[in-house]
C-alpha cells in the first residue's frame, strides 16, 4: 500500500520530545481499536464536545507507537485534572487530526494523472 499519510508530529512527554510518525498503518491501527479519526476530526472541528476518554486513548496509542511505555491511566489525569495540560493535549489532538485530514482547497475526483486507467 502506498503511504498516503507520511508525516510526523512531536509531543513533549515526561520532559522529553517524542516524535510520532503518522502513517497509514498507524491510522489503521487506531481505527481498528475503536477510534474513528474522521468522526473525531469532524466533532472537534465543529466545536463538538470532546470525548475525553477517547482522546486519552488516542494519545496513549500515539505515545505507544513511538515506543513509550504508557497506558491510559498515565494520560487521563493530565486530561482531567490539569487545565493547562488538558488544553495542550486537546490542541495536540487537533494538530494530529489536521495532519491526517489536511484542509482541502479543491476536489477533482478521478481526474488525477495518477488515477489508474
Amino acid at each position: 500500500m502506498n503511504n498516503f499519510i507520511d508525516k510526523s508530529l512531536t509531543i513533549k512527554w515526561g520532559g522529553e520530545d517524542v516524535k510520532i510518525n503518522i502513517t497509514n498503518e498507524l491510522c489503521n491501527q487506531l481505527e481498528a481499536n475503536g477510534i474513528n479519526l474522521f468522526k473525531m476530526s469532524v466533532d472537534l472541528g465543529t466545536g463538538g464536545t470532546p470525548k475525553m476518554f477517547l482522546i486519552g486513548q488516542l494519545i496513549t496509542m500515539l505515545l505507544q507507537s513511538a515506543g513509550k511505555q504508557v497506558n491510559q491511566g498515565d494520560v487521563m489525569p493530565l486530561l482531567t485534572q490539569s487545565a493547562v495540560d488538558s488544553v495542550e493535549l486537546y490542541k495536540f489532538t487537533q494538530v494530529f487530526l489536521s495532519k491526517v485530514f489536511p484542509p482541502v482547497e479543491s476536489v477533482n475526483v478521478g481526474k488525477s494523472s495518477k488515477a489508474k486507467k
